[in-house]
């Protein structure tokens, strides 16, 4: 008798833990036995898709934007601003509670040198247990050495209001895209300036001491590497973020916190 071949099914196809739905239902249905807790009654538990977990009790106020939504919601308005679909890449952490897209912009890398070349992007960020607040603004990639940034919103920035609003896309989301795309050329006249900017040992460690831990300031802060332009420092602080921190929540801190310390006093061309 012919030995007869097992039947192989195929695997079910993984949805994406960023594409899987947020469940919102009412704390007292979820949970019947806190239904007599006055300061409960009116909350909404935050499920994942199949409510094997959950992400935050909130208020039944709270603007919750699924991932899926804020994503699709970049992708539109890019393409009817540049007449194409980006690329993007998107990647969730925490169960699907949080997540980070990249999405590159269409338009001209920013040249620093004959092989220092920067890409643009926007990078969103979002999240259902209230870690991180929606935001996207324009990010940069520089290939040299693979590090990440995040400009800061001096540059332009997508925020919940600009999500929600009843006005529609049109009315808000592009021209906040709009206002980015116009000024991202900006950073080369930007970041030449503090290449050409020397900094002593005294003024990196004043601009920088109390902002980071010492495992990650020491090395930057090496006082033989003095002086030394501001491009080289600020390069220095995004490799670290980018490559020596351990989880997405410590890297978005420090791209953060140098995005405030590089760009918060940094004033665009026409603006006050």
């Amino acid at each position: 008798m012919a030995k007869r071949n097992a039947l192989i099914l195929p695997a079910p196809v993984s949805i994406p833990e960023w594409q899987r739905p947020v469940i919102a239902v009412p704390l007292q249905q979820a949970f019947p036995e806190l239904g007599e807790v006055k300061e409960f009654r009116s909350k909404v538990c935050l499920f994942n898709h199949d409510r094997s977990r959950i992400f935050d009790v909130v208020s039944p106020r709270y603007q919750v934007i699924p991932h899926v939504d804020a994503v699709k919601l970049l992708v539109d308005a890019m393409t009817q601003y540049f007449g194409t679909v980006p690329h993007y890449d998107v990647r969730s952490f925490g169960g699907g509670a949080r997540m980070v897209a990249k999405f590159k912009l269409p338009i001209p890398p920013i040249r620093m040198g004959r092989h220092d070349v920067t890409d643009l992007l926007i990078t969103m960020r979002n999240s259902y247990d209230r870690g991180w607040v929606f935001l996207a603004v324009l990010g940069a990639y520089r290939q040299i050495c693979s590090n990440g940034m995040m400009i800061g919103e001096q540059f332009g920035s997508l925020n919940v209001r600009h999500v929600i609003s009843a006005e529609g896309q049109d009315a808000q989301i592009l021209p906040q895209l709009e206002y980015m795309v116009q000024h991202a050329p900006l950073l080369r006249d930007l970041w030449q300036e503090w290449a050409g900017t020397r900094m002593t040992y005294d003024e990196a460690g004043e601009l920088l001491t109390g902002h980071f831990p010492d495992k990650y300031l020491t090395p930057v802060l090496e006082e033989s590497r003095f002086p030394r332009s501001k491009w080289d420092l600020y390069n220095d602080l995004t490799r670290f973020s980018t490559h020596d921190t351990k989880s997405v929540n410590r890297r978005m801190e420090f791209d953060e916190k140098i995005s405030k310390l590089f760009y918060s006093d940094v004033e665009l061309e026409g603006e006050e």
